[in-house]
Parts: C-alpha cells; structure tokens; sequence
C-alpha cells in the first residue's frame, strides 16, 4: 500500500494541524479502514488498504478526490444548519442568532448535524443557552464576523479555485491562490500591530489564506468532541472538550482580566497508526491524570502528567496552542490560536517521569481550584509559568522555580492581605499548600556542591514533636501562620491569627531565624523534648563555612522555606553520612550545639533544659551574649553531662571549661550555625571535642584552655 505524506499539514499554526484532523475525518468516513499516523516533521501520513497497488501518484490524486467530493458539500450544510439569519427590513426579515447557541434546537438537528453541533456548543440541562468550545468562541460569533457565514463563503471561493486544494493538502502547486479570504479568525493568525519599538506602527505582512484550508480547519475542530454527560474541561476523567485546559489569566489593567485558553492537539508516529474510529476512541477515554486520585485541569498541569507518562501512553507529542486575546475587539480582544512548543510524552528523561507526582497533592487537594476569580486565578499564573517552564527545560534550577513560586503564593494566600481578602470575599476560608513529596522534590533539586544547600535543607526538614497535651508542628508553622493538621498530615490556618509576628520576609534574614529559634523555644515548654530534630542534616564542615562567613545567608534562608513545604513528617527523624575527617569548628559552637542536643534528646527519666536565659541571649546574637550563653551552656552540661554513646556520661570536670572570646560577625552567625541539625556522629565528635579524661583533669585548674 502507498503512503501518502501530506505536506500541506503541519504544527506551524493551528488552523494548519488542525486540517490534518478534518482529512482524517474525511478520508476515515470514506475508508473506514484508512491508517493514519505523523512523520518526524508532523505531516499527517495516510495509508488506504483501497489505494493497494497503486502508485503515489494516483494514491494521492484519490485523497485529493476524495476532500474535493467531500468539503465542499459538508461545508453548505454546515453554514446552512449553524449560520445566523441577518436582518432585512425590505424583506421583513428580523435578525436571529446562531442555532447552537439554545439548548432546545440541538434536538432539533438532524443525528449527523447534532453529532457535529456537541463538538461546537455542549447543551446544559440546567441552562437554556449552551456552552461554547474555545474553538469557537461566542458559538462562532467573534466581533462582527461569523465563523458559519465564513464557511459559506469559503465554499463558494474553493469552488471557484479547485486546484488549490493540492497547495493546502501537499503544499506543492503555484503558491498564489487563485482564491483567497480576508480572515482566518483563531485558526490562522493574522497581522499584529506592535508598539514600543522605536516605529510608530509596524505590521507583519499577511499570509495568504487559501479557502480550501480553512475548511480543512473547521472540519478537524468539529471532530474534536467529547463526554456529552461532562461540562467544559474540569478536574474530570472524560471532559466535554478533549485536550482543551485554562490557561493562565492576564491582567489588561485595573480590575480588567482576560482568560486564556489552551489546546494540545495530539499527534502520534508510524509505530502506532491507527484508524479514525480508534482515535476517536482514544481521544475520549484519554485522562490526564497527575496520581492516581487527581486529574489535570490546568494546562500547566496538564503538561506535568502528560511528560510522566509510560510507552502505552495512546499519543506521543501534544502541540500546545494558546488562544490568546491577540486582536483588539469592541467588547474584548478577540482570541488568536498562538503555538508555544511541544509536549513530548514521557520522552525526555528521568526528570519529567517524576513530575506529576511532585505536583500530584495539588491536583489531589484541589489546591488550585481554590482560585476561582479572575483576579485569584491571575495571581496563580506565575506558578503555572514555572511548571511550564519545568516541563521544557527540566533541572533543579526550574524545580526549584516551581517551588519558589509556590510559596511566594502560599506566603500572599495565608498572611493578611490583598490576596487573602480577595479569596474571604468569595466566602472560602484560605487552604495552605499541601505538604509535597519529600523524597521526589530531594531528587529533583540535587544535592550540588553549595553549602548553602544543605543547610538550607537541614532547617527545613526540622520535625514536629507530639505529646500527650502538647504539640509543636513541623518548623513551617514558625515561618508562616498555618497550624499542622496530624491527624491528616495537611496544613490549616487557625481561626485565630497568632500573637506574634511571623515576618519569614527575608529582609533580615538572621533576624528572622533568631525569631524563629526564640518562638519554637517558647513553644515547646510542655513537651518532653525540644522540636529541633530533622530527617536531613549538614556537615561539620558547612557549619565551620558558615560561621567563617563562606556561605550566602540570604540564599540558605530562602532554601529554608522551600524545603518546609515538603512532608518530611512521613519520613521521620533522617539519617546521612557523618563528617568523618576531623573539621575544626569553634568551641563555643560545639558546647552551645552539645546544650540543644541534650534537648532534643534527654537522657531516660528526664527533661530538656529549660533555662530560658540561654535561648534568649543566643536569639539576641551579640558578642557579649553570646558569650555568656556559652558560658551557661557549659554548666549545663557540667551538671546534665556530654550525648554519649553509652552511660554513664561524662559531667563534672570531665566536661572542659573555657571562657569564650567570640568576633562580633561570628557570634551574629552563632544562632544559625547551632540550629542547624547534625548527625548523631558528628554530635558525638563534638562532645569528644569538650571531654576532658580522667588523667588530664585538674581539681584546682579552672581554666584548661582558653580559646574561641
């Protein structure tokens, strides 16, 4: 059998892809058993079992045949059934709108032209009016045009240019059309004024519009149809209109937004061709899910769970198609199809076969959903950009975009303010963002050569702690107003705002973490142990750069809040690997990190200090304090004795004492250095570090050495 390529389709605008679906719904009808696949550049291929035999030349002369027979005649019934009916006062005649656009005259149609009527306007049994696809907005009424009288005259111009059918189907032949049209609404983008470019006005030359392409285009539209039983596109397993998600809302100006809408058109390779019955099939029972519970509804995610998916998938590039508000209109701009790229599916390495599931709680929660105004569902666009960006170029940079952007959007939806009142006045209480997978997210962003990442990573994996009257939750509560929810594993905001201010901004950041240490110290007095502990942790190292001024404490601030929003809860306390070489870190580091260690880990049968003057003095972060705090952190563990690995622990004079001399900058640095979490190991080094044995002790000596 021959196999015919036809070159006249392909992804260079919408209305070219989309005539690829009118041919195969033409010559799918004439030869129900016709195969249909795309080749490496995205031109539809055709394979009939009827062409058997046959030569290109004639094979293709048959499919040309077949659309000329077909169009034409398909293209006067449609105007005739779907147009509207103009006014005329010399004939009498008053104006009556579009068929599609009432409910009632959808049973009116005849089987084939209602078929064809569901792909344009879906009828609501609780409305009287139908819902328009985006593909044909306002029902086909776009400004003063219609895109049913446009058919009309489509056919009557191909009828009198034939043989510029082979420039739309193969793009051979002379390429000036004998016919033409002035406009080629949504489907081909037309001329676009532009400013700001130094030129009064600048146009881009039109291209021109052959009639019989246009019709191709409408005709493959009208086979894009879906469920009947669902509306528009939502958070459901079989939309009304397939591969058609929301887009993201931009703002015009004060109080003026416009919605866009996208369209991923789906192509296929030569390895799974297949007829128009099975992609029919295909294309209505095709879900986008993120997990097992939650469908895409947005394109952003949709793109996400589409790069996830496995070989059976039933499609293997999706065309993104953005119908845009591109050309000025009386009421609103009017709706351009723009192409940005592609969707490959599951095809571009390790990294997208993750995505969907990093982004899964939000589709599970509905997370998004929550920003139901166009003003809320602007602010969310930045997010959406992220994740778009992530899926064409995906790598910790990007990861970590998507995760910036979220909580810049989690920060405005809990803390009071524009946004906050914006969702009230939709009388919905605020939902936090969802805790995301902890171990995905890890992956995802790496583990590169900055220390500033794994401190950053440390703090934010800081656990709660739970007990018997008391709770203190993972260490986001003391970054943002939001309580955590055990029972469920979520995040709520309280009914109450907190007293304090959580200022997690970023303007100070040593001021925020010292607010931080001070406020979880405060809660935490009737717990059994301090809320310190992590399920990642940092190298010595990092923490002797750290305190040498090596590491940004801008950029470990940021990462800190990041890294909050993942569910390290489910992981529990982590492990890691220890420092092993010996790193000098200061003394006074060692004796005020060995202080909070006996916190969070009491010995059996005993309580955490809860000397406040300690926690407060460190929180405050001058010389002078800080010093002291050293000084009181070393009679503590005087009396408490050294985390040791077996019992009984060392006290007394067997723990050193030194009296601490600390530069300013180190000791405003001493806080961060100390809430950073570490490994067990690496704590037992530290108390080795302050071990004084038994031959070396000194009953009348007082100060052994004095040191930093």
């Amino acid at each position: 059998m021959a196999a015919v390529v036809l070159g006249g389709v392909s992804p260079r605008s919408l209305g070219d892809l989309l005539k690829g679906f009118g041919i195969m719904a033409i010559v799918g009808e004439n030869c129900p058993d016709a195969l249909f696949w795309w080749d490496d550049a995205f031109h539809l291929a055709v394979e009939r079992p009827c062409d058997d035999g046959a030569d290109q030349t004639k094979a293709r002369q048959a499919i040309e045949d077949v659309v000329r027979g077909h169009l034409l005649g398909w293209g006067s019934v449609v105007a005739e059934a779907f147009k509207p009916v103009r006014g005329d006062k010399k004939k009498g005649l008053e104006r009556q709108d579009s068929k599609l656009k009432l409910r009632d005259n959808h049973d009116r149609f005849e089987p084939q032209i209602a078929a064809w009527a569901r792909a344009i306007a879906l009828p609501d049994p609780d409305k009287e009016k139908t819902e328009p696809h985006p593909l044909f907005p306002a029902h086909g009424q776009e400004g003063s045009g219609d895109y049913f009288s446009q058919v009309e005259k489509a056919v009557e111009a191909a009828r009198g240019a034939p043989l510029d059918i082979a420039w739309s189907l193969f793009a051979e032949g002379n390429p000036t059309l004998k016919k033409g049209l002035d406009s080629g609404y949504l489907f081909f983008p037309e001329p676009m004024k532009r400013y700001a470019t130094g030129i009064a006005k600048w146009v881009q030359d039109r291209a021109a519009l052959s009639p019989w392409c246009f019709l191709l285009a409408v005709r493959g539209a009208v086979l894009l149809r879906g469920s009947l039983r669902r509306l528009r596109w939502g958070r459901r397993a079989y939309p009304a209109f397939p591969f058609v998600f929301e887009g993201s809302v931009v703002e015009l100006g004060k109080g003026k937004f416009f919605r866009n809408v996208e369209i991923h058109l789906p192509t296929w390779n030569a390895d799974c061709p297949r007829t128009l019955a099975e992609f029919e099939v295909q294309m209505r029972q095709f879900q986008a899910r993120l997990s097992g519970r939650g469908f895409a509804a947005t394109a952003a995610e949709f793109r996400a769970a589409v790069v996830g998916r496995g070989p059976g998938a039933a499609f293997d590039t999706f065309h993104r198609f953005v119908l845009e508000g591109r050309r000025p209109g009386k009421g609103q701009r009017m709706r351009q199809g723009i192409p940005r790229g592609s969707t490959r599916v599951g095809g571009k390495g390790k990294e997208h076969a993750t995505l969907r599931l990093m982004l899964a709680p939000l589709a599970e929660t509905g997370w998004f959903d929550q920003f139901s105004t166009d003003r809320l569902r602007a602010e969310r666009a930045r997010a959406e950009e992220a994740i778009h960006r992530a899926v064409d170029e995906p790598g910790p940079d990007t990861y970590r975009g998507i995760l910036k952007s979220l909580w810049d959007l989690n920060q405005a939806l809990v803390v009071s303010g524009a946004l906050r009142r914006d969702l009230e006045d939709t009388r919905r209480k605020p939902r936090p963002l969802p805790p995301l997978p902890a171990l995905l997210w890890e992956r995802a962003l790496g583990n590169g050569p900055d220390p500033a990442h794994r401190l950053g990573r440390a703090i934010g994996s800081i656990l709660g702690v739970r007990a018997e009257g008391a709770v203190v939750g993972p260490i986001l509560e003391h970054m943002l107003p939001v309580r955590y929810r055990w029972d469920d594993c979520a995040w709520t905001v309280p009914e109450s705002p907190p007293s304090r201010s959580l200022r997690w901004s970023g303007l100070n950041p040593l001021g925020d973490f010292g607010d931080l240490f001070w406020y979880r110290w405060l809660d935490s007095a009737e717990l059994p142990k301090l809320p310190f502990a992590a399920a990642r942790f940092a190298r010595l190292a990092d923490i002797a750069a750290l305190l040498r001024g090596d590491v940004n404490i801008r950029e470990v601030h940021c990462l800190a809040g990041l890294y909050a929003l993942l569910d390290w809860e489910s992981l529990g306390t982590g492990r890691g690997e220890a420092s092993g070489a010996c790193v000098p870190v200061p003394p006074s580091y060692a004796a005020l990190r060995l202080w909070l260690e006996l916190g969070i880990d009491p010995p059996p049968e005993s309580r955490p200090p809860r000397d406040g003057t300690v926690a407060r003095l460190l929180s405050l972060g001058s010389a002078s304090e800080v010093e002291r705090t050293v000084e009181l952190a070393l009679r503590c563990l005087r009396v408490n004795g050294l985390p040791w690995s077996t019992n009984p622990r060392p006290t007394g004079k067997a723990v050193a004492r030194f009296a601490a001399t600390i530069p300013g900058d180190e000791a405003a640095r001493m806080l961060l250095a100390v809430l950073v979490p570490i490994l067990k190991d690496d704590t037992l080094a530290l108390s080795r570090r302050l071990w004084v044995p038994i031959d070396e002790q000194e009953p009348d000596s007082s100060l052994p050495y004095s040191t930093r």
